[in-house]
């Protein structure tokens, strides 16, 4: 019972491909390495140089056909959040260390802050909370 054929790439038409290239292999290594009473004409081995020619196109076309296209990577924006607005009234609030001084028992220094605002709602009023936090070093 003959089982049916699941498409072009299916396991019946490797099994063919193989077996055919197998044969030409087979020829090609008589050519070259049988004894010379053996050997084809040259003019038999430039038959083979078309076939070969056209089998390997053929599986560089199945190749191409079996290899997914290409997928263009999305560059995402990343998105910018637009500052809140100035009429807003703000409330500061400073984060710092408990303490100014080192484990090593040197002052640490200001070296900047970092601030973020928070958008705070009570019914009928919008307010800003700006939260700054220090940033703090070492000088050794």
């Amino acid at each position: 019972m003959r089982k049916p054929d699941a498409g072009p790439g299916s396991l019946c038409d490797h099994k063919s491909v193989n077996e055919k290239l197998a044969h030409e292999i087979a020829l090609l290594k008589r050519v070259q390495f049988a004894k010379r009473s053996e050997q084809f004409s040259p003019d038999q081995a430039s038959l083979l140089d078309d076939l070969i020619d056209t089998d390997i196109a053929a599986i560089e076309a199945e190749l191409e056909a079996l290899q997914p296209a290409p997928v263009e990577a999305k560059v995402r924006q990343q998105p910018k959040r637009a500052p809140l607005p100035p009429q807003f009234p703000r409330t500061l609030i400073h984060h710092e260390p408990d303490s100014s001084h080192c484990q090593c028992g040197c002052a640490l220094k200001r070296i900047g802050e970092d601030a973020s605002e928070k958008l705070d709602y009570t019914p009928g009023v919008f307010t800003v909370e700006r939260h700054i936090r220090g940033k703090w070093a070492c000088e050794q």
